[in-house]
């Protein structure tokens, strides 16, 4: 098969993204003292976990051609069961597996939902994700709940050597989920979801099951970054989900324009997140007021789908 010609178009398509990212460093290292000193850079990297885990969870599911947009609430409803149960003085063992079982739950209830009722998926997953809000207000009433406990604490903010722990936790789960989509053959047949869907069937595979499978594992994925999160920050703080929901999109589509256009991919949502946090520190060591930034990262999510979107000279549908 005769490889098709490198062209400047070709190279914008699967890498704008990443020359994006590059050009960012590069600009606000010379524009703001002390943006690439090492701890700035490492500060990148801790606040990057959160958006960077979720996202993974939610690029599983962007590859069968769905979406799912609970994590907005799982992991504020995480957050709220971590620091509740902590605080009645159950062990860090058992809030452990009930914080996981809260993630497998509302996989399955969007499996359901999605899978086995057809109901469609934007929809259906934001319905969990209001659920799951609901649910967080209940159990704790709208309090703000800290966590004081260093030794539970340490489990997120302490470090191996110099690498801080959420950025190993961060890695581990990049290289669990892109050896399992890129080395197995289960991966491979997540990926035919979105692409060729009668090619899993005609091999035997249930496509149904697979696509349920997808779900409850961004559940478990969504609920363990909503774990990182309250622990770094040390505290759940109401809706704490809610300000990941359009970062973890963005980063999800940066990575689209980052390795393959228009298909989601680990290694580009990894850096879209680093890309999107690499953007807040520099904006806010420019001085530009908070309330621009969201702003800011609307636009680069206009311009990641527009350049995921431009292929073969049209603009294509980006569907769900």
């Amino acid at each position: 098969m005769q490889k098709q010609p490198i062209t400047p178009k070709g190279i914008i398509n699967n890498y704008g993204a990443t020359f994006a990212f590059i050009i960012a460093i590069i600009f606000f290292s010379f524009a703001s003292q002390g943006f690439f000193s090492g701890q700035n850079l490492q500060n990148i990297l801790v606040q990057s976990t959160s958006l960077g885990i979720c996202a993974f969870g939610l690029t599983f599911v962007l590859i069968t051609g769905e979406i799912d947009l609970s994590y907005g609430g799982v992991i504020g409803l995480v957050g709220a069961v971590l620091a509740g149960m902590l605080k009645d003085g159950h062990s860090i063992g058992l809030v452990t597996v009930v914080c996981l079982a809260i993630g497998l739950g509302t996989g399955l209830l969007n499996a359901i939902l999605i899978v086995v009722l057809n109901l469609p998926s934007f929809l259906a997953s934001v319905a969990v994700m209001f659920i799951c809000m609901g649910a967080e207000r209940i159990y704790n009433q709208g309090v703000t709940t800290w966590i004081r406990d260093p030794s539970v604490l340490s489990i997120v903010q302490g470090s191996v050597g110099p690498v801080p722990l959420p950025v190993l936790y961060l890695f581990a789960l990049f290289f669990i989920c892109w050896f399992l989509q890129t080395q197995t053959k289960a991966g491979q047949y997540v990926r035919a979801l979105g692409e060729n869907i009668s090619a899993v069937k005609e091999v035997g595979i249930r496509a149904s099951l697979l696509k349920s499978g997808v779900f409850v594992f961004a559940g478990l994925i969504f609920a363990f970054a909503g774990y990182i999160e309250i622990l770094r920050i040390g505290g759940a703080v109401m809706y704490a989900g809610s300000h990941l929901l359009l970062s973890v999109l963005a980063a999800c589509f940066l990575g689209t324009a980052t390795f393959k256009a228009g298909k989601a991919n680990f290694p580009g949502t990894l850096i879209g997140a680093f890309f999107l946090y690499t953007l807040l520190s520099g904006f806010t060591a420019l001085g530009m007021k908070f309330y621009l930034v969201p702003f800011a990262q609307g636009l680069i999510l206009i311009i990641s789908v527009a350049i995921s979107s431009a292929r073969r000279g049209k603009i294509e549908q980006v569907q769900f």
